[in-house]
């Protein structure tokens, strides 16, 4: 152990040491301070007395937080959530936040994530604890926020099946909106187990995909009766939710972390019936509305084309168009006529000159000219006798005649 370790200061040598010694600048020293301590110490509570309160324009708070024998600078930036009460000198309150190292101002601070009056209990420390915690992670953006469906057919409910909240619910949906289907997984709402329970039906519900949006209802209460929406385990049931859901815990004033979590805030069970499906008194008055708007529009749509028609008929261009149809109907008529005529002359010209080519082919018909004297001579096999070279004597040939035939024997024949 050197004399430094122990805390003295190095005594210097009259020789000069051969190697040079690591210096540090402030800044470095500051740095490595800095990190040791906001590295080291996790985020806390502290309890104190505000004092020299200032309010910077910027928006940033400065104070300092004292008890009997210490005192730490505090800083809140405008960016963390807004205290509940205003913040006075004198005022005693409980902190959350960390301790850093102001590197500038040579100083330790502590940077303010939560402010709570003193005097709370346990339980609204945690739930602010838990607050500060999952609004880090992001579990409370807007962004994540999911849109309800217009027209839920299906409506899944998270509660107790006894006690007034869930008849209030079935009655609220009966009323506005009769179409709607609902569902009931039944769970404790307060004690031991209940979150669990409740994390579980949401969760269920996300498996089975049986219904459009989720309910989450309790009737009012203390912390302590409401604590089960505050656990960690049904608020990331609720952010983690593909299925919207709308939190209907308690009263108004009531403030769950399942509110923070949940795509929707009803301000109490009964609520949110209003707030998940509309009205069927309102949709057919609004239905009847429109109808009417749409009947009245039609009529005029179709009065404001019955007079345009009416101008283009009356107008001189149809007028025009009427009379060269006229027109072209009774030229199409004459040529229709013509036509007739002209078709009847060449059929008629046609079936004279059939007339007389039949004529001209029955007068060279075979039978024609047999009927004028002349006979057609035949050998045994069918054979014409054109010429007397091709017959023999006593060769036997048949002669047909214009009316009847004979068998006869060749006697004599003579060639020229």
């Amino acid at each position: 152990m050197t004399l430094f370790d122990r805390g003295e200061p190095p005594v210097h040598s009259e020789r000069p040491s051969k190697t040079a010694p690591d210096i540090w600048s402030v800044s470095r020293l500051s740095a490595e301070i800095r990190r040791l301590i906001e590295d080291g110490l996790p985020l806390v509570w502290i309890e104190g007395e505000i004092s020299n309160f200032k309010l910077h324009s910027s928006g940033h708070r400065y104070f300092t937080l004292k008890d009997e024998s210490a005192q730490i600078a505090c800083t809140m930036w405008r960016t963390r959530p807004q205290p509940p009460i205003p913040i006075q000198d004198g005022m005693k309150v409980r902190l959350y936040g960390r301790v850093t190292i102001w590197e500038q101002g040579g100083r330790y601070q502590f940077d303010v994530a939560n402010l709570l009056p003193a005097g709370i209990g346990d339980l609204q420390i945690a739930f602010e604890a838990l607050k500060q915690k999952l609004t880090t992670e992001g579990l409370f953006e807007q962004a994540r926020k999911k849109q309800l469906p217009r027209f839920p057919g299906a409506i899944g409910i998270v509660t107790s099946p006894t006690g007034a909240v869930i008849h209030d619910l079935v009655w609220g949906f009966a009323t506005r909106y009769p179409p709607a289907k609902l569902f009931l997984i039944p769970t404790a709402v307060q004690g031991d187990g209940a979150g669990a329970q409740i994390a579980a039906a949401i969760q269920a519900y996300n498996r089975l995909n049986l219904v459009d949006v989720i309910i989450i209802a309790r009737g009012g209460g203390s912390l302590e009766d409401l604590w089960a929406f505050n656990e960690e385990v049904v608020v990331r049931a609720v952010a983690g939710s593909r299925i919207p859901v709308v939190s209907a815990v308690g009263h108004e004033v009531d403030v769950s972390l399942c509110d923070f979590a949940a795509d929707v805030r009803a301000p109490t069970p009964t609520g949110a019936a209003a707030m998940v499906v509309p009205d069927r008194r309102d949709l057919l008055e609004t239905i009847a509305k429109r109808s009417e708007t749409l009947t009245r529009n039609l009529v005029r749509i179709v009065s404001l084309w019955r007079e345009r028609v009416g101008a283009i008929r009356d107008g001189y261009g149809f007028r025009r168009v009427i009379g060269r149809v006229g027109e072209e109907r009774q030229r199409l008529d004459g040529l229709s006529r013509r036509m007739e005529i002209a078709v009847s002359s060449q059929l008629s010209n046609r079936i004279s000159r059939l007339q007389g080519l039949v004529g001209r082919v029955e007068a060279l018909s075979p039978g024609a000219v047999l009927q004028r004297g002349f006979s057609v001579i035949q050998k045994p096999d069918g054979a014409l006798v054109r010429t007397a070279h091709e017959i023999e004597r006593g060769e036997r040939l048949t002669a047909r005649f214009g009316v009847g035939g004979a068998d006869m024997a060749v006697e004599r024949k003579w060639d020229e």
